[in-house]
């Protein structure tokens, strides 16, 4: 009897034990699996940032591993990034176990989820004032912001700026899903960013592919075609803080501060070539208002590849290839009666701005006559308006005096540029990008443009890296 009873125990923590022992030794494993791999990942970004975390989590039921207490430091700059939690959600464990052999490979599974938590960034460290001098000179070179519309002399928006509106520390939580549907043979992406204090951002696209192999190669050769495209933006305290500051460094009430945006906003648009029903472009100016919404969604049964794109010969062609739906504050918003063309196709504008005469008289149909005297010349101050250029070629004054008859925008290789200091000029980068103004700069690696502001706060230096200016024309 005795014996039996010790049986039946002996039985009873054996049926106990056993799985306790089990799952101990897969959650051991697991968690050394994922340890191993966020120790290759600290080896592998070393050289850009040093990694640490606190410790690690496990879910066997719910296949989600992710790590805690994540901290990183740029490598040569003081601070660090915080991240609360990153969690990474598999359809599998045989996947997240094989993750680095997968991903080495281009393998990509059925779905899987990524959440980070708690991304915190503080804008008085080190690395954020670093960052923030590269973030001014790529500013540079691609123009005064639409952020800055009637700011104070602001072109950018620098760190200090953003902590003087009050943000110290930026957190924000990310999530990004992807899923495989098999039947429409469809890859779904989706992105939510919440961003504390400033905006929620969310996007997801659909991407039709021709076969059924998740393998990033063999995906990119499928010429995947563009099927849905979904974005949500919503302010969440940014605009009310952007608007007061702006607001104080004008010594103004918010109310004229706006109303001098919406000016200038409208004013920069039809300077760029673009021309924007009055209800289109209400809603656009009322996205800058504190609690701003917007909505688009685009559907293409058909599929939008790269065909596709090869018929864009402008931007209105894109909104009448994608037929966009569009919301401002949760209202409906037609794209209807959008057109635009080249912004001074001949360059009769620059030469108005940069006051040159052009041999033509302005008239009705003149290119100068539809630029009033308010939009070549500064609002505000005057110091700027008439630059001075003392680097000018004798030769080029010769054959300004000489040749003044016959001058025209022509194409010049962008080599001799050198030789045309001071003089009008229009370049065209790789990317489609238009830079007019005069040359002022030439070097081996950047050439440098002085462009008069559509705002009227005088003029601004254009830097441009020399390897991206495909074409140049010169006044001559």
């Amino acid at each position: 009897m005795q014996k039996t009873i010790i049986k039946r125990i002996a039985l009873i923590c054996a049926v106990i034990l056993v799985p306790v022992i089990l799952f101990a030794g897969a959650y051991g494993f697991v968690w050394w699996k994922v340890s191993e791999f966020a120790d290759d990942f600290s080896r592998d970004i070393s050289p850009y940032a040093e990694m640490s975390y606190q410790g690690i989590y496990i879910d066997l039921f719910q296949s989600e591993v992710g790590l805690r207490g994540m901290r990183f430091t740029p490598a040569g700059m003081k601070g660090d990034i915080g991240i609360d939690e990153t969690t990474l959600k598999a359809p599998s464990w045989g996947f997240i176990l094989s993750l680095d052999e997968q991903l080495s490979q281009g393998e990509l599974p059925e779905s899987f989820n990524i959440d980070i938590k708690g991304i915190d960034l503080n804008l008085q460290s080190g690395y954020m004032q670093d960052w923030g001098r590269m973030a001014a000179d790529m500013q540079r070179q691609s123009g005064p912001s639409y952020d800055t519309l009637a700011c104070g002399d602001r072109h950018y928006f620098s760190i200090a700026d953003i902590r003087k509106m009050g943000y110290n520390h930026i957190r924000s939580d990310l999530s990004i899903q992807y899923n495989f549907d098999r039947i429409d043979k469809q890859l779904n992406f989706n992105m939510q960013s919440k961003t504390a204090k400033m905006a929620d951002v969310s996007m997801s696209l659909s991407v039709g592919v021709t076969g059924d192999t998740l393998n990033m190669q063999t995906l990119a050769f499928a010429q995947p075609q563009l099927k849905r495209i979904k974005t949500r933006f919503y302010d969440r305290g940014y605009n009310l803080r952007r608007n007061t500051f702006c607001a104080g460094l004008n010594k103004e009430p918010v109310k004229e501060y706006r109303q001098r945006y919406s000016t200038l906003l409208n004013k920069r648009l039809s300077y760029e070539g673009w021309t924007i029903p009055d209800p289109l472009f209400d809603a656009i100016d009322s996205l800058n208002n504190p609690g701003g919404s917007f909505y688009l969604r685009v559907d293409i049964p058909q599929g939008f590849g790269m065909q596709s794109m090869a018929l864009i010969q402008q931007p209105t062609d894109l909104l009448d290839a994608l037929n966009p739906y569009i919301e401002f504050n949760g209202k409906a918003v037609s794209w209807e009666g959008t057109m635009w063309s080249e912004p001074d196709p001949e360059g009769r504008r620059l030469l108005h701005e940069l006051n040159i005469g052009t041999g033509v008289e302005d008239d009705d149909n003149s290119d100068v006559a539809a630029i009033s005297d308010d939009d070549a010349e500064p609002q505000e101050s005057d110091k700027f308006a008439h630059p001075v250029y003392e680097r000018r070629s004798a030769y080029a004054q010769r054959r300004a005096k000489n040749k003044k008859d016959e001058k025209a925008f022509k194409v010049v290789d962008v080599p001799n540029l050198a030789a045309h200091l001071g003089e009008p000029v229009i370049l065209y980068t790789y990317f489609g990008r238009k830079v007019e103004g005069r040359l002022i700069d030439v070097d081996d690696k950047v050439i440098t443009v002085e462009h008069r502001l559509v705002d009227g706060r005088g003029t601004a230096t254009y830097p441009i890296s020399r390897d991206k200016v495909q074409s140049a024309r010169l006044y001559y």
